[in-house]
C-alpha cells in the first residue's frame, strides 16, 4: 500500500506546476548569489579591466572564503548553504501545497477511501516529498558545479576535486536534507491543523522566521553553562551546527563572513543530531495525530 500512495502523491509532485516554479526559484537564487560573489571577486581582482582598476572591499580572509565557495570543493559546501538558507523557505512552501491542497481539492477524501492508514499516506506523502527535494538538491549542485568551471576558468581560482570530496557529497546532502525535515514536519503540522496550503505556508513560515529568530538567543550562552545548556535545546544552535559542518566538510569556514556566528557555543555534533531527531519526531508524531483525529467530509 505505501508503494501505491508514494506513486501517487510523487507523481502529483511532479506535475505540479507549483514544484517546477520553486525549483526554478532557486535555481535562478543560487545563480544570483554565486554570480553575485563572482562579480565582487572580480572587481577585487581588476579581473573586468585588465588588473588596472581593483575595487577592494573584502579583506584577505574574506577574498580567499569567497574563492573556496566559487571553485571545488568548496563549491559543494556554498550549495548546500543555500539549500538550508533559501532552499528551506521554498521547502516550506512545497510542503504546505502538498498536504494543504489536498484538503482543498477534496482529495484527501478519495485517497482516505482507498486507503485508509492515514499514517501511511502522511509517510508517503513525506517520502515523496523528501525525494523532491533531493532532486533540488542535485540539480543545485550539477549548476553550481558549472558556475564553479566557469569561474575558476575565468578568475583563475585554485581549484582541486578529489574523492575525498566526492564521497562526502552523499552525508553532506543527507544532512541537508535532515536540517530541512524539522521545518517540513512542522508545516505538515501547520497544514493539518489549518486544513489549507494557506495555513501550511503561513504557518510554517512563521514558524521558521522566530526559529531563525531565536538564534540570536545564541549570546545568552555567555552568561553560564546552564543557560547555554537551555539555549542549545531549541532547535536553531542544532541546525547551525549541522549547517557549519556541511561548510567544513568542504573546506570553508562560515565564521569568516559571519563574524557574529561563536562555533564554541554551539552543541557538538552529536548533540545537535539527536535534538533534530526528536523535533522531527515530535513535529511528525503532531501531524499524524492531528491528521487522524479529524473527520475529512466534502472537498474541506
Amino acid at each position: 500500500m505505501l508503494g501505491h500512495l508514494f506513486a501517487a502523491e510523487w507523481l502529483k509532485l511532479r506535475k505540479r506546476p507549483l514544484t517546477r516554479v520553486l525549483l526554478a526559484t532557486f535555481l535562478a537564487l543560487l545563480v544570483l548569489y554565486l554570480g553575485l560573489w563572482a562579480l565582487v571577486i572580480a572587481l577585487q581582482e581588476g579581473a573586468l579591466s585588465g588588473g588596472r582598476l581593483r575595487i577592494e572591499v573584502l579583506n584577505a580572509a574574506q577574498t580567499a572564503q569567497i574563492q573556496r565557495q566559487l571553485s571545488f570543493p568548496g563549491i559543494f559546501g556554498a550549495v548546500l548553504g543555500q539549500v538550508n538558507s533559501v532552499g528551506g523557505i521554498l521547502a516550506v512552501i512545497l510542503a504546505a501545497g502538498a498536504l494543504g491542497s489536498d484538503f482543498g481539492w477534496g482529495t484527501l477524501r478519495v485517497q482516505l477511501i482507498r486507503a485508509p492508514a492515514r499514517g501511511l499516506y502522511l509517510l508517503a506523502k513525506l517520502l515523496a516529498l523528501l525525494l523532491a527535494l533531493l532532486c533540488g538538491i542535485l540539480a543545485g549542485l550539477a549548476l553550481g558545479s558549472l558556475i564553479a568551471v566557469v569561474a575558476s576558468a575565468a578568475l583563475g581560482l585554485p581549484s582541486s576535486l578529489d574523492g575525498g570530496a566526492l564521497l562526502a557529497l552523499g552525508p553532506g546532502i543527507l544532512r541537508s536534507l535532515f536540517v530541512i525535515l524539522p521545518y517540513v514536519l512542522a508545516t505538515f503540522v501547520c497544514a493539518a491543523f489549518g486544513r489549507s496550503a494557506l495555513a501550511g505556508a503561513g504557518g510554517g513560515l512563521i514558524f521558521l522566521a522566530l526559529d531563525v529568530g531565536a538564534g540570536s538567543l545564541g549570546s545568552l550562552g555567555t552568561v553560564s553553562d546552564a543557560v547555554l545548556f537551555v539555549v542549545n535545546l531549541m532547535l536553531q544552535p542544532n541546525i547551525n551546527r549541522l549547517v557549519v559542518q556541511n561548510a567544513t566538510l568542504f573546506g570553508l569556514d562560515p565564521t569568516v563572513l559571519a563574524s557574529g556566528l561563536d562555533l564554541t557555543r554551539l552543541p557538538s555534533l552529536t548533540q545537535a543530531t539527536v535534538v533534530v531527531a526528536a523535533y522531527c519526531a515530535l513535529f511528525g508524531y503532531s501531524a499524524w495525530r492531528l491528521l487522524a483525529r479529524r473527520d475529512v467530509t466534502g472537498a474541506g
